[in-house]
């Protein structure tokens, strides 16, 4: 055996020896390790980090749905509040409307009486110099020779009694008095007065418009106004809604009053539009509008020649309370019309068709057993009508014809409109 054989037997056998007593020492040194509790560790590693997972998710809800309950909440807050300011400003709003009313009413009622003693004041006054000149004058002289010796008295509607104060007739004064005293007169006498008639006057634009003063107006006449226009009925009829007769006949209307009518006059009764040929079919048709002028009783269009059966049929359709009706001359109703008016208008009682050419005398006999009274010709409108049996403005020539022929066909006429009323 070599030397270097032997010193490697050794080493080996050195170090394995060494490696015997390490591994025996180890054992008994160090205890042995139980290979589930890793496991385990990790296991509860991994549960701690679900959980952990799990509390964030459910956090996370949570503070979504108390986030939204808080903004709930805001919103709920923010709409209590606006409800109570707006029952605060409906509280304010009602207290203020009736103390305005009552200052109004307590103003109208300082102002009728203020205007009532005045009255008074001026009869009294009136009395005492009619008194006095009486005294003055021999005792058989007539009191009305008194103001003709003396100066003509001031016009002052104030003297007159309060029953002709409610009803001022300009027609019969409307080439004596001028548009200042009938401004001033309704300015004054604005809430007393009920009727009014001016028939014929030439009324300046400004005049007219004092008509609106007159909130308790029930009964207007602007018949043969020539100066009447759409934007004066405006006003009129913007202000008095309470009107019940309206005449508005011969006047230059057209399609914007008739539109103003069921706008504002719903208590309309009375409603004349005779010789108003500026308004169309479609202007009739307005009547039935909204509310509309559901309440007429009376209504005429005589001499309306460009009336036609289309706008007769609507307003039947809603005009059921019409007692009186009066379509002479109009020359382009036929027989529908009549048919339209028996289904519609029931409580018809009065019916003229004087001068309407195309109305059957048969379609006249069947309409006289549902009225009580009927007017029916079908003659050819006389010359004082304006024009001929085919609506064209008469000439010159054809107007003259001689006054016995004229006065004979007055004589065989009935009534008037407004008589009939």
């Amino acid at each position: 055996v070599t030397p270097e054989l032997m010193i490697k037997a050794c080493t080996f056998y050195a170090g394995r020896l060494l490696k015997t007593h390490f591994y025996t020492w180890r054992e008994r040194t160090i205890p042995p390790i139980n290979e589930d509790d890793p496991l385990a560790e990790k296991m509860e590693k991994a549960a701690e980090y679900y959980n952990l997972r799990l509390q964030r998710y459910v956090f996370r809800q949570w503070h979504s749905y108390v986030k939204a309950q808080k903004e709930q909440l805001k919103n709920k807050l923010l709409r209590i509040q606006q409800m109570f300011q707006c029952c605060k400003l409906i509280i304010i709003l009602n207290k203020w409307r009736d103390k305005a009313r009552y200052k109004n009413k307590k103003r109208e009622n300082e102002l009728m009486l203020k205007h009532e003693l005045q009255l008074r004041k001026w009869r009294s006054k009136l009395k005492l110099k009619v008194s006095a000149k009486e005294e003055s004058i021999c005792p058989k002289q007539d009191i009305s020779e008194v103001f003709l010796v003396d100066e003509i008295p001031a016009f002052d509607i104030s003297q007159l009694p309060k029953r002709a104060i409610l009803q001022i007739d300009f027609s019969t004064v409307k080439n004596i008095i001028t548009d200042k005293y009938v401004v001033s007169t309704l300015q004054r006498w604005r809430l007393n007065v009920l009727r009014l008639n001016f028939c014929g006057c030439v009324l300046r634009m400004k005049t007219l418009r004092s008509v609106s003063l007159c909130r308790n107006l029930q009964e207007l006449n602007v018949s043969d106004c020539p100066t009447l226009t759409d934007e004066s009925m405006r006003f009129i009829s913007e202000s008095c809604p309470g009107v019940l007769y309206l005449n508005l006949s011969n006047t230059a209307i057209t399609n914007r009053t008739m539109r103003l009518l069921p706008r504002y006059f719903h208590n309309l009764q009375n409603l004349s539009l005779a010789y108003c040929r500026k308004f169309t079919d479609k202007g009739l048709q307005y009547l039935n509008l909204g509310n509309g002028c559901h309440k007429l009783i009376y209504l005429d269009l005589s001499g309306c020649t460009q009336i036609s059966d289309s706008a007769m049929e609507i307003l039947s359709a809603k005009c059921h309370y019409l007692h009186i009706l009066d379509i002479s001359g109009c020359i382009l109703l036929t027989d529908k019309m009549l048919e339209d008016i028996q289904m519609g208008c029931k409580q018809l009682r009065i019916l003229k068709m004087q001068y309407c050419r195309l109305i059957s005398k048969e379609a006249a006999k069947k309409m006289l057993s549902m009225v009580q009274q009927q007017e029916y010709s079908a003659a050819d409108p006389p010359h004082w009508f304006g024009y001929d049996f085919e609506g064209k403005p008469l000439t010159e020539e054809q107007d003259i014809k001689p006054l016995k022929d004229s006065e004979l066909t007055l004589n065989e006429s009935t009534y008037s409109s407004e008589e009939e009323v």
